[in-house]
Formats: structure tokens, C-alpha cells, sequence
């Protein structure tokens, strides 16, 4: 079982980091998270802590009209400079709370004199934390059931405008909507951002009018009513970031992703700390 008072530099990367200069084009952001697959990264000036950017803040640029000059403009424009930051020898379950009422999937570890030394994301949540822990029920206890899904044939600006509008990085493509299934692979921020950055000459309609299915990833998935540790345990050792919950005939039921095990391991962990 998981020492909740234990360092979160246990849990985290520490000594690597990469992080992103808030005078450098936006561009570079997004071009980091995508040849790396980070989803996350801290700003910084003088080395020092200074914000934070997220894959959320890259799509919200490719869903505006004007997203190629925007691309150019300096990070420090779209960054968020309220920054939930912790000491690497901060306990577990402080971080992890701080992460879960902030509803952000990474935290910047910082010395004290203020500069970046690692980074406990959600991901590093699923890997080295929550398969330690007592999960019981259903996979359905904990995954998101309320989800948008799109079609093969749905225009890539409209999948766009839905992960902005709805603040998500994953959605379900289907073979019918209204269906709901059967899943046929999922769509993400970073694939997104990725196929916009090796396009950037059609922004913005000629390449928002590509379908989905020209971004179309595989998905890893459970059966709907699966034991929760095994779902837990199944998106440890996944690629993704993210599983689909199905029931028969493939349809989508739900989505189990790190920012769901994310934020129910920072309740667990906190009544570890305090029964």
C-alpha cells in the first residue's frame, strides 16, 4: 500500500524536465508536446518558474481563425500563470490534492530557489501510484460516461471546436453517432496538433475540412463492468493516455482516462493521510 506521507519525488521525474522559454513562438510549444507526446509543460524565464502550458491551451489557438499568426506569438500570451508547484520533498498526498481541487494534470517541482527540477503528472499518477491502491467496483465507478463522440466523416474543425468547447483531449469516433458505436479508434489533442503542424500551410479551411479519420488512432479498451483495479492496471500499461469503456457490440459506454484515476487517487491517498 502506498506511505501517503511519502516524498512525491518518489512518484515523479525528477532531474529531467523539459520545459518551454515565455519569449519563444507558440509554436515551439505545441511542436515540443508533439515530438515528445507531453501534454504538459512549464514556462519559464531566467530559468526560473513562470507559468505553465498545457495541450488544452494549443488546441483552443488551432480552433481560432487566425491560429497560424497566433502560433507565432510568444508563449507568454496563452500560458497560465496561476501555477500549482510543489517542493519535491512535499508528502504525496498534498500534491496529489493540490493537483485534483486545481483539476490539473501536472505539477512543476521546483527548488527553492523557485527553478524547475522535475515534473508529477497524472500519467506518472497512473503509473507508479494508483496500482497500488485498493480500487473495488466497476470500471464504471470511475470512468467518465457522459462523452461526446464523432464520426469518421465529422470535419476535423468540428472535432476542434468540441475538445475546446468541452475542454477534453480524447473523443470516441464511431461508426454512428447516434449509436454510439461501433468504436472504430479515438482522436487526441496531441495527434491533432501533430497532423496541424505538418499542415500548416492549409490552415485554416482546407485543413479543417480533412474527416477525423485522417488522424484516426487505435484505442485500448475494457468491457464495460470490468473490475475497476483491472482497468486501473490496463491504462498503467498503455501506450495511451486513455480507454474506452465498451459494451456490446463495441459501443461506448464510457472513457477511462488519467485524469479520472488521477483525481480518484487523490481521494484515496487523502484518506490514507486522513482517516
Amino acid at each position: 500500500m502506498i506511505d501517503p506521507e511519502r516524498p512525491v519525488k518518489y512518484f515523479a521525474k525528477l532531474g529531467w524536465v523539459k520545459t518551454i522559454d515565455a519569449s519563444r513562438p507558440l509554436k515551439e510549444a505545441a511542436e515540443l508536446m508533439a515530438s515528445h507526446g507531453f501534454r504538459h509543460a512549464p514556462v519559464t524565464s531566467a530559468g526560473r518558474l513562470v507559468g505553465f502550458i498545457s495541450i488544452k491551451d494549443i488546441i483552443s489557438v488551432l480552433n481560432s481563425a487566425n491560429a497560424h499568426d497566433l502560433l507565432k506569438e510568444e508563449v507568454s500570451k496563452f500560458m497560465s500563470r496561476k501555477v500549482i508547484a510543489a517542493h519535491p520533498d512535499d508528502p504525496l498526498w498534498e500534491t496529489l490534492k493540490a493537483m485534483a481541487e486545481a483539476d490539473v494534470g501536472a505539477v512543476p517541482l521546483i527548488n527553492d530557489d523557485g527553478v524547475p527540477v522535475g515534473i508529477f503528472t497524472e500519467r506518472d499518477v497512473v503509473i507508479n501510484v494508483a496500482p497500488e491502491l485498493a480500487w473495488e467496483g466497476p470500471v464504471e465507478s470511475l470512468a467518465t460516461q457522459r462523452l461526446s463522440c464523432v464520426e469518421p466523416g465529422t470535419p476535423l474543425g468540428d472535432a476542434i471546436d468540441l475538445m475546446d468547447e468541452l475542454k477534453v483531449r480524447h473523443l470516441p469516433v464511431v461508426e454512428s453517432f447516434r449509436e454510439r458505436g461501433p468504436a472504430e479508434g479515438m482522436v487526441t489533442a496531441l495527434g491533432i496538433t501533430d497532423y496541424v503542424l505538418k499542415n500548416l500551410k492549409r490552415l485554416p479551411k482546407d485543413l479543417k475540412a480533412d474527416p477525423v479519420s485522417t488522424v484516426l488512432e487505435d484505442y485500448g479498451y475494457v468491457p464495460k463492468g470490468a473490475p475497476l483495479a483491472d482497468a486501473v492496471r490496463a491504462l498503467a500499461g498503455s501506450r495511451g493516455d486513455a480507454l474506452l469503456v465498451l459494451g456490446e457490440n463495441r459501443s461506448v459506454e464510457g472513457i477511462l482516462t488519467d485524469r479520472d484515476v488521477m483525481l480518484g487517487s487523490a481521494k484515496f491517498v487523502e484518506k490514507l493521510a486522513v482517516p
